[in-house]
């Protein structure tokens, strides 16, 4: 039977988000354990300004079920791989479709991720 830290796969998909939007200060990410939902949010500067209190802010919140991580997490280093670069895809295309006017500047939208990004082609044998 494979063995795996689920808290370490959980965070493989903290560092692979991180980095999804340009961001000219560092991005934060949180997580959010309420057993059977975790929550995943991204926020990342838009604009910045000399003073940080100015600083324009999105933020990106992913729910998944606790279910997903556990299948995620049993899944092989190229599959997990994947599923990563399916989940920035999505996320990315929500903020295009949600993406504020640009005098607006800060935005903020959540995203439940469904099972089928954790589909993956079957491995060749």
């Amino acid at each position: 039977m494979k063995t795996f830290d689920f808290d370490q796969r959980v965070e493989e998909i903290q560092l692979a988000m991180v980095d999804v939007f340009d961001s000219p200060k560092r991005p934060a990410i949180s997580l959010v354990d309420e057993g059977e939902t975790v929550f995943l949010q991204i926020s990342w500067v838009v604009e910045s300004h000399r003073d940080t209190t100015l600083d324009a802010r999105c933020a990106a919140t992913l729910r998944f079920t606790r279910a997903q991580l556990d299948r995620y997490a049993a899944l092989d280093t190229a599959r997990r791989v994947e599923v990563q670069q399916r989940l920035r895809q999505r996320v990315r295309e929500r903020f295009e479709a949600e993406r504020p006017p640009a005098h607006d500047g800060e935005c903020a939208f959540e995203l439940a991720i469904s099972d089928t990004e954790f589909d993956t082609r079957p491995a060749f044998q």
